[in-house]
């Protein structure tokens, strides 16, 4: 794609220069009121859907712009100047980084993991916007950043709105793996919001008056979860790599989220050749880490685990994991 990203960045219409450490600035879902905008003229107009479309194809293997890409996308039948610029950073960070590679491993198809978060009321009529990865080691096999098609009256509904959404992808890609002749033995789906989680495991122990009107979801979730297809466990906010697919992300936090998707190191910084061979250091990109059986916790209803997933037994001694040694694995000494 290295060919492709220098061709689309010398057909678009205004010279790309400088440096951008990241996609989208902070204000990447604002749009201003119609009587305030200056929409583009025409020609100008059909150069932003042009380059927003051909983005939208290198966002396939360029994860780290599918939050921006899946933006533009919403603006292209009346872009403004606001837009425009939103465009030419991300080019010009697209420019910086030309030579980044996605590189994926597998450590075992048997095992699925899922990531799965959603923001609140981020885009202007007030929708919310999920993110999505699929992993099977190190690097997103496949990852997703959709805008919702309805509003939601909380944060918990909204995460229950892209987990209903991406349960079709999870359930279909169990089935086609075991049509391929794998033998799945976990079909994990991370969540960081708890009460989402009560809602999607307990259906109506854990809902109420605010809840009936979507209680259709938690009710699918939950079909799946206690048939053993799928088995939903909680993850931290801060270990929650599809975080970086619901919002822009700035400095650290956006390049540790990098790291993740794209199986880079951190501190990535391009140069004229890419120089990047990947490693089984561990060290390279922080990989959260994944516990079969969840930790104990005072939401029991909760933390259970799903009657059909497979969780292999052994006679060793856990030992007590900080939350550094999670987001960095090390060695640790026997």
């Amino acid at each position: 794609m290295i060919p492709y990203i220098k061709k689309v960045i010398k057909a678009f219409p205004e010279k790309i220069t400088g440096v951008q450490s990241t996609p989208a600035g902070d204000r990447l879902f604002q749009v201003r009121p119609p009587n305030e905008a200056r929409f583009l003229p025409e020609e100008q107009a059909r150069a932003f859907h042009h380059t927003t479309a051909q983005l939208l194809f290198l966002s396939r293997v360029r994860r780290d712009i599918q939050t921006t890409v899946a933006f533009l996308t919403t603006r292209v039948k009346h872009p403004d100047d606001d837009d425009w610029g939103k465009l030419k950073r991300v080019l010009t960070y697209l420019s910086s980084t030309r030579h980044l590679r996605l590189t994926l491993s597998a450590t075992s198809l048997s095992n699925i993991v899922w990531y799965v978060d959603a923001s609140h009321h981020i885009h202007d009529d007030c929708k919310g916007h999920t993110g999505s990865i699929l992993t099977f080691g190190r690097g997103a096999t496949t990852s997703s950043s959709t805008k919702h098609k309805i509003p939601s009256k909380s944060s918990c509904e909204s995460e229950l709105i892209g987990l209903f959404d991406k349960v079709s992808d999870v359930l279909w890609t169990r089935q086609f793996l075991e049509a391929q002749g794998y033998k799945i033995h976990t079909n994990v789906v991370y969540q960081d919001n708890m009460s989402t989680l009560s809602l999607a495991k307990n259906g109506y122990v854990s809902s109420s008056k605010r809840t009936k009107h979507i209680k259709a979801k938690y009710f699918f979730i939950r079909h799946y979860h206690q048939a053993g297809e799928l088995d939903l466990q909680y993850c931290p906010t801060d270990q929650m790599w599809a975080d970086v697919l619901t919002k822009p992300l700035q400095g650290s936090k956006f390049r540790l989220m990098r790291a993740f998707l794209m199986n880079c190191p951190i501190d990535y910084e391009d140069t004229s050749r890419s120089t990047f061979i990947p490693s089984d250091n561990p060290t390279d990109a922080p990989m959260k880490a994944r516990s079969l059986r969840p930790n104990p916790s005072p939401r029991g209803c909760v933390e259970t685990q799903s009657p059909g997933t497979y969780v292999p037994h052994t006679s060793t001694p856990t030992k007590n994991v900080t939350w550094r040694d999670a987001l960095f694995p090390r060695r640790l000494p026997i």
